[in-house]
């Protein structure tokens, strides 16, 4: 039996694992200099670059993992088509997606929150992330996603989002499998890898894992241990597997 965790909590990791993935794909494909890639200047003057592209690479990504928090996966579909039927816009389309209104609210303000850190150049630290992410108001049923469910679809976000990032700049989305964690290692295997580690961490823990005792050189130890469980870190790398299959099919 698989474990729960918060909708809200879901939700949020898949917001901030979204923009973390997107602008590491942005600044990957544009920043030759390594020590300048993650400066305040390099984030601020790429997201600025492509602020008119990040809502609909934010809607492509995000539509599918936020319905399916909410819908069946047969039922989202007919829900897309429905809603286009109507003439839904965009944004529309998300708040159907995300169920009901406050969960809608509480999405635009993980994405407000993100975005305008990176717009100053700067990143959530798991730490201030963890901290400050909308939760359920007093008054509301606790509700919750299955954690096998909610583990794809974070790694579904983590690797689209970082490939359309790349894409933005006309890279294509190559793959190696010289290097493996389950079976997949895309371009820059080790951004992909701290995306997915810092994502698991906000999303199966509470606190910022210190990975100050570990060995860097081996992944498996460090995905262990913010994936907490072995059952955690399968459900994972099979996931990573299945949507690199997907991506090399675009």
């Amino acid at each position: 039996m698989t474990e729960k965790i918060d909708k809200y909590k879901v939700q949020a990791a898949l917001v901030r694992s979204f923009f973390d993935a997107f602008s590491h794909g942005v600044i990957e494909s544009q920043v030759e200099d390594r020590k300048e890639k993650t400066t305040p200047q390099s984030v601020k003057k790429l997201m600025l670059e492509y602020y008119e592209h990040i809502a609909p690479a934010f809607f492509d990504t995000m539509f599918f993992p936020l319905a399916a928090m909410n819908y069946k996966y047969e039922d989202i579909a007919a829900l897309a088509r429905e809603a286009q039927q109507r003439g839904d816009d965009m944004m529309a389309l998300v708040r159907t997606a995300c169920g009901d209104e406050a969960y809608y609210n509480a999405m635009v303000e993980e994405y407000k929150r993100n975005f305008s850190m990176l717009l100053a150049g700067k990143y959530l630290s798991n730490a201030d992330h963890l901290e400050g992410y909308v939760r359920k108001a007093k008054e509301e049923t606790e509700a919750s996603v299955d954690s096998d469910r909610a583990i794809e679809l974070t790694v579904r976000v983590v690797m689209f989002a970082y490939v359309r990032g790349l894409r933005q700049t006309g890279e294509s989305a190559r793959f190696d499998r010289s290097v493996h964690l389950g079976q997949v290692h895309p371009l820059r295997g080790a951004t992909l890898f701290r995306l997915m580690l810092d994502a698991m961490n906000i999303l199966l823990l509470d606190e910022a894992v210190d990975f100050a005792d570990a060995e860097a050189t081996d992944l498996a130890s460090l995905f262990l241990k913010v994936c907490q469980t072995q059952h955690n870190f399968t459900v994972m790398t099979n996931e990573m597997d299945r949507t690199y299959s997907e991506l090399m099919k675009e």
